[in-house]
């Protein structure tokens, strides 16, 4: 998926809130935006979204010497999440299709997201309550669910912190509905705003419900051309491939395999425009049926 004008806005905004963390002198701010207005504006026509985000931010880490510039809030995010799971787990176990709502509370919590320009934690946790009673905007749950029911092998590329607490319940269930699932879930090889990093995986248990590889990348999000061998090897040859988030389904859109399905929350208008449905509407949907 490519980028337009407006993801070069909201980068800049994005490094903005880092700034705002971590420099206190007003004027190394006022530089540092001027030195990433110039590299934006230096960037080629054709860029995904999440590859002008990855340039910023690895100018941003380089430059603030901050190696996880979220470490704490995704240590919080992650135990609010335990919390709000253990509130909402009892309602979806016994709810008519259990996988179902597991799915919209693992989109649902995808708001969790340190990149957005309103984000806070009561909101989002309210929110995910909220967004829990509506339908999806657009959803092939039914074919996601006939898929698995006889699948071997699922790769589950994971996103943001907070949300893979939702991620590892979405993944108990997937096996209690077909318990000879496999499933491996891809996490980013270093950190990048509040993703979920192969230690922050292993820091909520994910290893007893997956196995844990690494993706390689160094990006918001995933894409084939800069991950590792071990991640593409399992992106063709799994049975299903599952990608969570924004930013992965910008990088993934565009790969041509069968059985890729997209779980996220459209953030922007960007995508909004791409999926023709309103921002902050929950997305399932398969890469077939967007052709």
């Amino acid at each position: 998926m490519r980028a337009d004008a407006r993801c070069l806005i909201c980068t800049l905004n994005q490094a903005m809130r880092v700034l705002s963390k971590y420099e206190k002198s007003h004027h190394k701010k006022w530089q540092r935006i001027q030195e990433i207005m110039k590299k934006l504006s230096e960037m080629e026509w054709g860029l995904k979204p999440l590859e002008i985000g990855g340039r910023v931010h690895t100018y941003l880490k380089k430059v603030l010497n901050a190696k996880d510039p979220y470490i704490e809030e995704k240590k919080r995010s992650n135990e609010m999440a335990e919390r709000i799971l253990e509130e909402l787990k009892p309602m979806i176990r016994s709810s008519a299709d259990p996988l179902y709502d597991a799915s919209k509370l693992a989109a649902a919590g995808n708001l969790i997201d340190l990149g957005l320009p309103d984000w806070n934690e009561k909101r989002a946790f309210e929110r995910i309550k909220e967004i829990l009673s509506k339908p999806f905007g657009k959803e092939d749950f039914e074919r996601f669910k006939e898929s698995i029911k006889n699948a071997f092998s699922l790769l589950y590329v994971l996103d943001n912190s907070g949300e893979v607490v939702f991620d590892r319940f979405f993944i108990e269930i997937m096996k209690e509905y077909n318990p000879s699932l496999e499933v491996t879930v891809a996490a980013k090889a270093s950190p990048v705003i509040n993703d979920v990093t192969v230690e922050d995986a292993l820091s909520v248990g994910m290893d007893k419900v997956a196995n844990i590889i690494s993706s390689g990348m160094e990006l918001p999000g995933t894409m084939l051309d800069f991950s590792n061998e071990g991640f593409r090897k399992h992106f063709f040859e799994s049975d299903i491939v599952l990608s969570k988030g924004q930013g992965n389904f910008e990088g993934l859109v565009d790969e041509d395999r069968k059985n890729l399905f997209f779980l996220l929350v459209v953030k922007c208008d960007v995508v909004a425009e791409f999926l023709n449905v309103p921002v902050e509407s929950l997305v399932f949907v398969s890469r077939d049926s967007l052709e």
